[in-house]
């Protein structure tokens, strides 16, 4: 029997070791200054990354595509590079905080992110990245450095060309795009809450004790907020406290880590009511209902989301003029990855029935 195990322990590590080897196989290389391999790994883990925003499997066409894609990236950082165009730390560091902080709503380092995870979903910031994009934030920040370098070098290249693509859109333009598209332009049933977190750390019996007496006094006395709010900002407070606009949508309670019942029924409670204490894997929480706002198609002069103060006018100015710099971005990017495309410049180690039987996996 200890023969056979040992027998079985081996096939399973061959097992592994040629899987590993597999990955490690570099299917192209990249040769515009030095040679740079792309392995079976990497295109693997940048397909799983679209798969997972895709919510389905990749045909072997589109991975095709998607290692072009990685083909591309690393001719067009090799050109920065050969040019002295480098990306800082700081500029990543930058780019990744204005990535998260569009994601909140609010502006948010990546310090406060990470804390905000932990008190949120129980997992640290690389655990968070691994299961939203498949990277960790290594493998994210070198992605997004990567992207930038592509962009700034493109913006360099191709600067007249881009800017006299991006031309502000006229009044009309805007009032017709308006037109067009107004049936998007809907605001969905809205509560506006005040609240109360306070994180478990180490000790979730204190944390519940503290935010039992919050709920106490506010359910004493609404007009307690303000005072409430502001001393949450004190040093060593324990709690937190934020008024937020609350959407009924699917994306808004995952986002709380609520499910469409639970939200539903936040939406059932009355102006000034004050819920019942709810509990997360990583902190206590409360709220009050401050204000319901009915689902309405938004006007030209509405803001476009409650509590900010950018009109759905400036808005679509700043979409159109985003997605015109984009469009011309992109032309830019093609015209240089075409210019780079030579095959002295990268090489393809498997083409044809092979290459697609190497990405059928």
């Amino acid at each position: 029997m200890k023969k056979k195990l040992t027998t079985i322990f081996l096939t399973l590590g061959l097992i592994a070791a040629a899987f590993a080897q597999s990955n490690l196989q570099p299917i192209a290389e990249v040769k515009l200054t030095v040679r740079a391999p792309i392995t079976l790994g990497q295109l693997k883990a940048r397909v799983t990354t679209l798969e997972k925003e895709l919510g389905r499997k990749m045909t072997v066409e589109e991975r095709k595509q998607v290692l072009d894609g990685l083909i591309d990236e690393r001719l067009i950082v090799q050109a920065a590079e050969k040019d002295g165009m480098r990306v800082s730390d700081s500029e990543v560091n930058e780019y990744f905080n204005n990535y998260v902080s569009s994601q909140l709503g609010r502006a948010v380092t990546e310090a406060e992110f990470a804390q905000i995870i932990r008190e949120q979903a129980n997992m640290s910031l690389d655990e968070y990245m691994k299961s939203q994009n498949g990277m960790t934030m290594a493998e994210f920040k070198n992605f997004l450095r990567t992207q930038i370098t592509a962009q700034n070098y493109t913006m360099r290249k191709k600067q007249n060309e881009i800017q006299s693509a991006i031309q502000e859109p006229t009044d009309a333009q805007i009032r017709s795009y308006y037109e067009v598209n107004k049936q998007s332009f809907v605001q969905p049933d809205t509560v506006k809450l005040f609240l109360a977190l306070v994180p478990k750390e180490n000790n979730a019996s204190a944390a519940e004790k503290k935010v039992r007496e919050l709920q106490k006094k506010l359910s004493a006395n609404a007009k307690i907020i303000a005072d409430i709010h502001s001393k949450s900002l004190e040093k060593n407070s324990g709690y937190w406290s934020q008024e937020i606009f609350v959407g009924k949508t699917p994306l808004a309670a995952e986002q709380m880590g609520l499910s469409m019942d639970e939200l539903l029924k936040i939406f059932a409670m009355k102006k000034g009511e004050v819920s019942a204490v709810h509990e997360t894997p990583a902190n206590y929480q409360c709220f009050v209902i401050l204000e319901k706002l009915d689902a309405r198609i938004l006007g030209l002069s509405d803001v476009m989301q409650p509590g900010s103060n950018v009109s759905l006018y400036e808005y679509i100015k700043n979409m159109v003029m985003m997605q015109r710099q984009k469009d011309a971005l992109n032309a830019g990017f093609i015209a240089i990855r075409n210019d780079l495309r030579k095959p002295e410049y990268f090489t393809l180690f498997k083409k044809d029935t092979e290459l697609d039987k190497t990405l059928s996996w």
